[in-house]
């Protein structure tokens, strides 16, 4: 890895550049992570699996059986099941990066490298989770004797949605855990209620016409209804699902000119 020198104004190419050549950096500690959590071996693997399938069973039983929501002519297990590992994905990062940089304390006292890249190798770690999760859709889709479609084209497209918006939202709660240790305990409150306004066990199409403002303005909201389309072929999203989806490409962008001004301050704030 090259060492930079945080001394001096750091231009937008040079930042990006910066990170690219700590790839490997970023890459290590996601390792170190992963490794950790045991994700790797075949038990962690299988303890995962496990894990998801309990918890597709109890949603199946309280949503799909109890309440009785309509999913249509597509059963409820492989409907619900994009937004359990995708929103699996968002609620992990939020967790991984809310104290990542106490964590990784000792190794930004001792190197320079650019800050930004401890909360981009949590976003690798949650990844492991999510490709566990579409692998087991994938399974049951097949099982329940799914037919695949022409729109399982775009969904690589939008995964790279996917990964944009939770680092996005890593990085932002990264950087307000430098200003507040309550951080971790918020983020965690917020997504246990944001999951309730979120179409995960249930589609927004049930939602009354004066409350979806608050589906369309909820980036989670669009993306999952948007993988829904492309995975099960259910009916083109509303376009209004873009106002959020627009919202967190603007906290992107903003959040990583926040980290490039802050880059020399962060471990004055720890």
């Amino acid at each position: 890895m090259k060492i930079i020198s945080p001394d001096g104004h750091i231009g937008t190419l040079e930042y990006l550049k910066s990170i690219w050549e700590s790839r490997h950096l970023t890459t290590a500690l996601a390792k170190g992570e992963i490794k950790n959590q045991s994700a790797l071996n075949i038990s962690g693997i299988f303890l995962n699996i496990i894990q998801s399938l309990i918890g597709l069973a109890v949603y199946w039983i309280v949503f799909g059986v109890a309440i009785g929501i309509d999913t249509g002519e597509i059963p409820y297990p492989i409907f619900v099941l994009p937004g359990i590992f995708i929103w699996h994905y968002f609620s992990a990062i939020t967790g991984y990066c809310s104290n990542c940089f106490i964590i990784n304390q000792n190794l930004i006292s001792k190197l320079y490298f650019p800050r930004i890249c401890v909360p981009l190798s949590k976003v690798l770690v949650g990844m492991v989770d999510f490709i566990i999760g579409f692998a087991l859709f994938i399974i049951l889709f097949i099982c329940f004797g799914q037919s695949f479609t022409i729109n399982w084209a775009v969904f690589p497209l939008i995964i790279i949605a996917i990964i944009i918006f939770v680092t996005t939202i890593g990085l932002w709660i990264s950087f307000i855990s430098l200003f507040s240790m309550d951080t971790t305990r918020i983020a965690a409150q917020l997504t246990n209620f944001l999951i309730f306004i979120t179409p995960v066990f249930y589609p927004g199409t049930i939602i009354p016409e004066n409350f979806k403002f608050i589906l369309y303005i909820n980036p989670v909201a669009g993306i999952i209804e948007y993988s829904r389309w492309s995975l099960l072929d259910t009916p083109l999203p509303d376009y209004k699902y873009l106002i959020g989806i627009g919202i967190f490409l603007v906290l992107a962008i903003s959040i990583f000119f926040i980290f490039k001004k802050y880059e020399k301050k962060i471990s004055d704030l720890l």
